[in-house]
């Protein structure tokens, strides 16, 4: 492996190991975050009607994905935290499905989808 693939290898275990503290610490954290994701479920809602099929990458815990009530949700992120989270808090809904993979390699994703939305992948 060269210096290249070594540092982008390191790069992207840096970045999950920032989103896996990140889905622990949002376990037990209160703030004003949680009007912020309420307001931005509002406007999805609003541009987003239900009983599409949305894929949404960087799907953190799901919270977005499942307040849109899909009928087919496939939510992608590459932190096992996050999946994990995801899983627990909308395992009931048949219609969600979690998926750990990285943003970059999605070929294994089966469409179509109606809507994809990445939100939160940039941060």
């Amino acid at each position: 492996m060269n210096s290249n693939n070594e540092t982008a290898v390191q790069y992207q275990k840096n970045r999950i190991a920032n989103w896996n503290n990140v889905a622990v610490k949002r376990d037990s954290w209160r703030g004003w975050g949680k009007l912020y994701h309420r307001r931005l479920e509002e406007i999805y809602r609003f541009l987003v009607g239900p009983n599409q099929r949305i894929l949404e990458i960087g799907c953190g815990r799901g919270d977005l994905l499942a307040s849109l009530r899909p009928a087919r949700g496939v939510g992608v992120d590459f932190s096992p935290e996050m999946i994990q989270r995801a899983r627990v808090r909308h395992g009931a809904l048949d219609a969600l499905e979690w998926i750990e993979a990285d943003a970059h390699d999605l070929l294994a994703l089966r469409g179509p989808f109606d809507v994809i939305i990445s939100f939160r992948s940039g941060q």
